[in-house]
């Protein structure tokens, strides 16, 4: 088992940024006060000054630390729970910027409590779960997979995991981690209740390219598209024979994509090109932020 006390002395929080619009501050402040520091990681490739001044004005509990290129979101988690355990801290927020807190009450829930074998609290912000079960927590179900943002991460589990996968850059970052903690025999537990409102992609009304009929997708843009299909491909390869059930459900969920831009997405080509590359790309070992 490993050390799982939380509260909010040993809580810290990491929120990663890239370009942030003006809704980064309103979002920190419904999450601020209940953590003992926040380290704000930027990926911009140049920061707007005076939207980091608004951000550091918020609190003298944060702190700014720019790469001043685009490392990837993995990367940037892993710096800010590096600063978290040189500073003595055992648990931390990961927060994407475009997420926020309706209330104070997932914090209330979950503060002052003995987690042992559980690498992340996860705050529900939908629904649907991947297979949920009851776990021994009161107020929590046990699930398999959680996405980073709202997740109060063990950062002794980060550690003995050896943190997120920085290749990957960004998508499917949470779930390899997952899979690891979970063949690792760590826990990772979510809320009832919905307590975070995330943006999933973009949502848009597009028409189907034969019959016409109007429906409403989300929609990514093609590089998040070839960052989705090239970093699948690198887990069904590793994972393969120890998470074969996430494989399959992973491999749904990429057919599932390719038939909803073949039938709606106007720029079918677009995102053809993008795939391929992100095959290949795949198979020649080509990670970290996509390059032509």
């Amino acid at each position: 088992m490993i050390p799982g006390y939380l509260d909010k002395k040993n809580l810290c929080g990491v929120v990663v940024v890239y370009n942030p619009d003006e809704n980064i501050t309103g979002n920190i402040m419904s999450y601020i006060n209940e953590l003992s520091h926040l380290f704000v990681v930027d990926n911009s490739e140049e920061p707007n000054a005076d939207r980091i001044n608004k951000i550091c004005a918020i609190s003298d509990k944060i702190s700014y630390h720019p790469f001043g290129e685009n490392k990837g979101i993995a990367t940037a988690l892993n710096e800010g729970c590096r600063r978290g355990v040189n500073d003595g801290y055992t648990w931390i927020l990961t927060m994407d910027q475009d997420s926020f807190f309706e209330s104070a009450d997932f914090f209330d829930g979950v503060f002052d409590a003995d987690y042992p074998g559980v690498a992340i609290i996860a705050a529900s912000y939908n629904a649907m779960h991947f297979k949920p079960a009851p776990s021994s927590f009161q107020g929590l179900l046990q699930i398999g997979f959680a996405i980073t943002s709202g997740n109060l991460l063990n950062l002794t589990a980060w550690l003995k995991l050896g943190g997120f996968i920085d290749k990957l850059f960004i998508d499917e970052v949470d779930n390899e981690f997952c899979i690891r903690a979970g063949l690792n025999g760590y826990k990772i537990l979510t809320t009832k209740k919905i307590f975070l409102r995330h943006h999933l992609g973009e949502d848009v009304t597009v028409s189907h390219f034969i019959t016409g009929h109007q429906r409403k997708v989300s929609k990514h843009s093609p590089l998040r598209v070839y960052y989705v299909v090239r970093n699948n491909l690198y887990l069904w390869r590793k994972f393969a024979f120890t998470a074969p059930a996430f494989v399959v459900n992973r491999v749904r969920n990429i057919l599932s994509q390719v038939f909803k831009i073949f039938l709606y997405f106007p720029d079918k080509r677009k995102y053809l090109k993008v795939m391929l590359k992100a095959v290949k790309h795949a198979f020649t070992g080509r990670y970290g932020k996509f390059s032509d």
